[in-house]
């Protein structure tokens, strides 16, 4: 008898485990098997080639535990530690209904993660790029200027002496000048990475909005499908809280005990109104499923879009900010340091 449980860390552990597209491609596999007709042991079987490395022995792994007798949604979700909830509700709503949508949407959901985080550091590039053009500047041409200005001053400031010799020791040891830039572009880089960070926290609830939107949508628009609300309630619930459906499953119970209103639903209070108004519309039949799930994939796009924003919009401005200021310092610096012989000459200057 199978299992369609949450893998265990120690089963997923043992298994292969496959970087994005490596898992992207043996989803696709399995959705062509499913449309084929053909069975998961027998498809997954003909996979297990050589030159196929590690997804060959990853579909080596997936089959020999179908054969031992675990659920192939459980076998294939331990495949991916960040992927194994989506997977393995996928699978189980494959097995149930022939669809493959669940599966198609797993495979983008994993590229279009892939893709944000590849177009995140590229964007990260830039400002990095700016501040070690800043940084070298600032300790390594600097110094040089401000030293030879500071030969040439006719009349000396108070402060020349100082400046002139942490110029002087930067001119006279580059190992110190390179420990600075790398220094400093090293907080810069953490700095950077902390922002990320933040900005993707800042954007996770829009993301788990957007997700339970599309695969409520998904589950609800499959055709010639006897679709159990409440469970399609908690499938959609789990995989956008990867795993954990929080105040949706009391939802899910709720439709279970026959509630229809929203306050007898007890929808989680941060849902959006408009979610909550498709959620109770779908529960009561007031609308035709077809027309909920058009409603939420609308709604899915509108929080994706939340979502980005919120996720690129620190990393797109404050870092450039950051790297502008400095170069305007920079420029600052050398108009004072290039006119100030000058001014203080005229300053001495009999009237």
């Amino acid at each position: 008898m199978t299992s369609d449980s949450a893998p265990t860390p120690a089963s997923t552990a043992d298994s292969v485990q496959l970087n994005d597209e490596s898992l992207a491609m043996l989803l696709e596999e399995v959705s062509a098997m499913a449309n084929s007709g053909r069975s998961l042991v027998s498809g997954l079987a003909g996979l297990n080639d050589v030159a196929l490395g590690r997804l060959g022995r990853a579909a080596n792994f997936v089959r020999t535990r179908i054969e031992q007798g675990q659920s192939p949604s459980v076998a294939m979700a331990s495949l991916s530690l960040p992927y194994q909830t989506p997977i393995r509700v996928a699978m189980q709503i494959m097995a149930e209904t022939g669809s493959t949508q669940p599966i198609h949407e797993t495979v983008r959901l994993i590229r279009q993660r892939e893709d944000q985080q590849r177009r995140v550091w590229l964007t990260a590039i830039n400002p990095l790029l700016n501040m070690l053009v800043a940084a070298v500047v600032a300790f390594f041409v600097l110094p040089w200027i401000l030293i030879a200005i500071s030969e040439s001053e006719p009349i000396p400031s108070p402060l020349a002496p100082s400046v002139t010799e942490i110029c002087q020791a930067f001119v006279q040891n580059y190992v110190l000048a390179a420990f600075v830039v790398i220094s400093v572009l090293a907080c810069f880089a953490v700095w950077i990475h902390w922002g990320i960070r933040r900005s993707n926290r800042r954007a996770q609830p829009s993301h788990v909005l957007a997700s339970f939107c599309r695969w409520l949508a998904i589950q609800i628009e499959i055709p010639d499908a006897n679709i159990d609300t409440a469970r399609a309630i908690e499938c959609a619930a789990e995989v956008a809280a990867c795993g954990a459906p929080g105040g949706w499953k009391n939802v899910a119970t709720n439709v279970r005990r026959g509630a229809t209103s929203e306050h007898s639903l007890e929808i989680p209070p941060e849902a959006p109104a408009p979610i909550k108004e498709c959620v109770v519309d779908l529960v009561a039949g007031k609308r035709d499923p077809q027309t909920v799930a058009h409603d939420l994939r609308k709604l899915s796009e509108l929080h994706e879009r939340r979502a980005n924003q919120q996720q690129t919009w620190w990393l797109q401005n404050v870092p450039h900010w950051i790297a502008w200021i400095l170069m305007i310092v920079i420029i600052i610096v050398l108009l004072q340091a290039a006119n100030s012989p000058l001014l203080d000459a005229n300053g001495e200057i009999p009237q």
